[in-house]
């Protein structure tokens, strides 16, 4: 748990579990409206959140709002493992069904047990403004979690005569995180179920720098960009972006049953394993006789890469728009599909390709500078 100051917590102060900056931004507003007598800390502890990437983006975006507010804030544990040990059995429960209840109760527990060290006298959570949550049952397991450990508990209903609405105006306003989906693994997998798609979340991609080779990573680096425009105080827009994401899960050339090292650019398409050979070399472009194959050699494009070595670079992948980039720059006239393979020199004759990979629709944030 981080250790923070903990003097201003009194026979006044309030412990307030907060699950998300969306939820709790607008719950300690009220706070302080409704209670100006009381102190209020925050306890960020939420271990059902996953993966680690999304734990980190949700966190960082709490400490922000958090800071906005003037609410200091203690950081609890990220204790998956545990959380996970718990939930066996109940991982096909529905939204709001028993999986949900142990979700609340496990993390009720561990933010009465905070209450009782940092000398609170009661505490609340911010899940009572979750419209995903039952209010009710909040209320029933917060009671008796108190009472469990001789604490009082702050009911409070921050979703009627249009709370909801409000919240979602303040986060706006705000430019908080609005994450797609409750936070835990079978929650996720359930709400892309429904949508027809592969969670991305839990999926990274083998071509990509580590700093952005899943969902969570890419918003992590993406949410930085807002971070840099308030600390020069340059005010900006957040928009969303529909986008077409690129995965790549597998990706191998093989010729006479040895494998070639090989890198495979994002939005090659293949739907089987292929069979080809090169037909000739031109400027370092290997053309092959199927489905548009190209193969290139690695110094002759190393310098449009930004790479020196071609080891490292099978390691450290590349950026997308460099990816990009150079589909643009071998067709012009349209977005080429065709695979693209580089390797680190020339191969002639017949060679295998396999690559596997997901594409799906994705909404990403972006940040615009507004100019004055």
């Amino acid at each position: 748990m981080s250790q923070i100051a903990y003097n201003f917590l009194n026979q006044n102060t309030t412990l307030v579990h907060i699950c998300c900056s969306v939820d709790s931004h607008h719950f300690l507003i009220q706070l302080q409206k409704l209670y100006p007598q009381k102190n209020f800390c925050g306890f960020f502890y939420n271990p059902n959140i996953h993966p680690y990437e999304e734990y980190l983006m949700r966190l960082k975006d709490v400490q922000r709002s958090c800071k906005m507010l003037g609410i200091p804030l203690i950081v609890g544990e990220y204790d998956l493992d545990s959380w996970l040990c718990g939930t066996k059995g109940l991982e096909e429960e529905p939204e709001k069904g028993e999986r949900c209840s142990y979700c609340f109760d496990y993390r009720l527990e561990k933010t009465a047990q905070i209450a009782k060290e940092t000398h609170c006298v009661e505490f609340t959570t911010t899940l009572l403004a979750s419209p995903m949550k039952s209010q009710n049952e909040l209320f029933s397991q917060g009671e008796a979690m108190a009472k469990k450990h001789s604490l009082g508990f702050l009911p409070i209903d921050v979703r009627g005569n249009g709370g909801t609405k409000i919240q979602n105006e303040l986060a706006k306003e705000a430019n908080l995180y609005r994450q797609n989906y409750c936070g835990c693994l079978f929650a996720l997998t359930k709400q892309r179920e429904k949508s027809h798609k592969i969670p991305l979340e839990l999926v990274s991609s083998l071509n990509i720098p580590k700093d952005s080779r899943n969902l969570p990573l890419l918003r992590l680096k993406n949410f930085q960009t807002r971070e840099s425009l308030e600390n020069n105080q340059k005010p900006y827009h957040i928009i969303k972006r529909k986008v077409q994401k690129y995965c790549l899960l597998k990706g191998i050339l093989t010729q006479d049953s040895k494998t070639i090292p090989s890198f495979i650019f994002n939005h090659s398409i293949l739907n089987k394993p292929t069979k080809a050979k090169i037909e000739f070399w031109k400027e370092g472009i290997g053309y092959a006789s199927k489905e548009g194959i190209l193969l290139l050699e690695f110094k002759a494009f190393k310098n449009f890469l930004k790479q020196e070595n071609f080891e490292t670079f099978l390691k450290n992948g590349l950026e997308e728009s460099l990816q990009l980039a150079l589909r643009y720059h071998l067709y012009p006239q349209g977005f080429l599909t065709s695979p693209i393979v580089i390797i680190k020199d020339k191969i002639l004759g017949n060679f295998t390709l396999e690559i596997q990979y997901v594409m799906q629709e994705e909404i990403l944030e972006d940040f615009i500078k507004i100019n004055q």
